[in-house]
């Protein structure tokens, strides 16, 4: 259809216009500002176009139409908070007895009951959802030649961080040119994090590595010129190198596992080849010398936030907060207000905890029970894309990208152990649309696997017919 067509044009364009503004300004860790509702408003013709091409062409595979359900599970959490409820569903959380009590004793006998407990917080979470669900359905409807395009746009704004980030330190303290003037923001570049600069600078190393693989397929096929994959390999080099300056100490072991994630994922370093190939088995050794340093050093971190840090203490902290709001959940967005009332004497800071620090145990807190089984299937689907990706025969192409893809996303959740990446507008844009060209490009990949498989069994079965001697 030519309407569908065009619309399916218009995606790439809109798609890298809402990443860049995501960049420029959704760094922050702050909820509900004024940019966000921005980059909602930017994100809001975005996501019925997408729709729409999505609708035309109903998916008919597994991997997009289960991506399709997940992103409507974690959309939905927050849109059922915001429902009234009947008072003996409201108090079915143990933390909400001494809650009620106390407001009676504030002079307060009827107040609106919903699952959530700060409906204005859970109303603007769900807002900022939006700009992510657009850029994960506009992913997912892209033209199979657009995916390329998006992946080299993040690793561009990946770069251009990490170059602002050099720029930011080099400034003067007070200087009128630095973005954030009430803190220091070390490396973090647009983002005010530098830790979330270490997750961009990862996410940048693996697509540059799923980059190379797949320009060199290009080579092979004359399609690019033969240095292409070099650039993108030192690409990939140089993001990996940029990851400490973000004194983020989960960032190198991180780092570590996902390039070698990547490696195996698009078959650069295959295992049945070690001992048998001498760049393999020396890949694999510089490898398994990175995972002994990536381990000791994560053994280090692990020792210095438990003894210097509260990270661990606010994670079991949240845990046991989340215990006294299952299995409703406190309301997605309410972890600031509900935080501070349940808190150990240890966490009576004079600054608010903005965040738990760990994104599994603030998820628990805020979503309950139905939080965590929507996180249950995307962990499902996401291990079923994994399966599927080691499982091709053929990695090459868009394969290599959707390998890329998927262990960035990896990455993200490992580091969501220990911060918040998917707090901030640009990592959940971008892991979003991530999520969504991984799911497409599988099926894409998976068909034409199958056209391969059934071309080689007719070629067979004309060779066999054809040395069969004709009966008399």
């Amino acid at each position: 259809m030519p309407q569908i067509d065009a619309l399916r044009r218009f995606l790439l364009p809109a798609l890298l216009v809402l990443l860049l503004a995501a960049w420029l300004g959704g760094g922050v860790t702050q909820d509900d500002t004024p940019i966000d509702e921005w980059l909602q408003l930017l994100a809001l013709p975005l996501l019925p176009v997408a729709a729409v091409v999505l609708l035309a062409e109903l998916p008919d595979d597994r991997y997009r139409r289960s991506g399709i359900a997940v992103a409507l599970l974690i959309a939905a959490v927050p849109l059922l908070q915001l429902l009234p409820m009947a008072a003996a569903g409201w108090n079915l959380p143990p933390g909400r007895g001494g809650l009620a009590a106390d407001l009676r004793q504030a002079g307060v006998d009827a107040f609106p009951m919903r699952w959530t407990l700060s409906p204005h917080a859970t109303e603007g979470a769900l807002w900022s959802l939006m700009p992510a669900l657009a850029a994960f359905f506009a992913a997912m409807a892209l033209e199979a030649g657009h995916r390329r395009r998006l992946v080299q746009a993040i690793v561009v704004l990946v770069l251009f961080n990490v170059a602002f980030a050099f720029f930011q330190t080099g400034l003067p303290q007070g200087s009128q040119l630095r973005l954030y003037q009430d803190f220091d923001a070390g490396f973090g570049g647009l983002l005010v994090n530098p830790n979330h600069q270490a997750t961009a600078c990862i996410i940048g190393m693996v697509l540059a590595v799923g980059l190379a693989v797949e320009a060199r397929g290009r080579v092979e096929r004359g399609e690019t010129r033969p240095h292409m994959p070099w650039w993108y390999a030192g690409l990939a080099g140089c993001l990996l190198l940029m990851v400490p300056l973000s004194t983020a100490r989960a960032g190198m072991p991180i780092a570590f596992a996902s390039l070698a994630l990547v490696l195996v994922l698009t078959g650069v370093l295959r295992p049945g080849r070690i001992g048998r190939s001498r760049r393999a088995t020396a890949l694999a050794l510089a490898l398994a010398v990175m995972a002994i340093v990536g381990v000791r050093v994560a053994i280090g971190w692990v020792a210095v936030d438990q003894a210097e840090e509260l990270r661990h203490t606010m994670a079991v902290a949240t845990v046991v907060a989340g215990e006294r709001q299952a299995p409703l959940g406190s309301g997605v967005g309410s972890f600031v207000q509900v935080f501070e009332q349940s808190a150990p004497p240890a966490l009576h800071l004079r600054r608010y905890v903005n965040h738990a620090h760990n994104e599994y145990a603030q998820w628990w807190l805020e979503a309950g029970w139905p939080g965590m089984l929507a996180l249950a299937f995307a962990l499902a689907v996401l291990a079923l894309c994994g399966w599927r990706i080691a499982s091709l025969r053929i990695r090459n192409g868009h394969a290599a990208l959707a390998a890329g893809g998927f262990v960035a996303i990896c990455a993200v959740l490992a580091h969501s152990w220990a911060d918040y990446p998917l707090r901030t507008i640009t990592l959940m844009t971008t892991t979003a649309a991530l999520a969504g060209l991984v799911l497409a490009t599988l099926q894409d990949a998976q068909s034409r696997e199958k056209s391969r498989r059934r071309i080689r069994h007719e070629l067979a079965r004309a060779a066999r017919l054809a040395h069969e001697p004709e009966s008399p």
